[in-house]
């Protein structure tokens, strides 16, 4: 193997392509892809918390905090005090969130389309398990 190589330099860089490709794809109603996995999550949820987002999304307290502030300030977000645990706030789609994912929904469609007839059904998937499998042996 070239040691040479970086494996955070590549990822980067595709990751920043794939980015720009679904955020072109979500710019007509107004979202960040960061934004749409979020009302993806909580969507599929039901409702959840801060925490389980971050654990959904491996994403930071600060980066999870940065995407949710739009989404609650344009009321497609909910957020009401976990009774058990006050601390906690339980985080639940609004009627217009709702309706914003929905809206959402085809274009982020569009947008997996495009990157798997960029790529080919095969690559795509093998991308999907690689992607995955790093989740899973990184993350912990």
């Amino acid at each position: 193997m070239n040691t040479d190589y970086c494996f955070n330099l590549a990822m980067r860089k595709s990751s920043r392509l794939i980015t720009q490709l679904y955020e072109e794809r979500l710019k007509p109603v107004g979202l960040k892809v960061g934004q749409f996995s979020i009302l993806r999550a909580v969507f599929f949820s039901g409702e959840t918390t801060n925490k389980k987002l971050q654990d959904i999304l491996v994403l930071d307290q600060t980066t999870l905090t940065r995407n949710l502030k739009p989404l609650f300030r344009d009321e497609y977000l909910k957020a009401s005090s976990d009774p058990i645990d006050g601390r906690l706030k339980i985080i639940r789609l609004t009627s217009s969130g709702k309706d914003l994912y929905e809206q959402a929904l085809p274009l982020w469609q569009q947008a997996q389309l495009d990157i798997v007839n960029k790529l080919g059904e095969q690559q795509s998937e093998q991308i999907h398990e690689l992607a995955d499998r790093f989740v899973k042996v990184l993350g912990n």
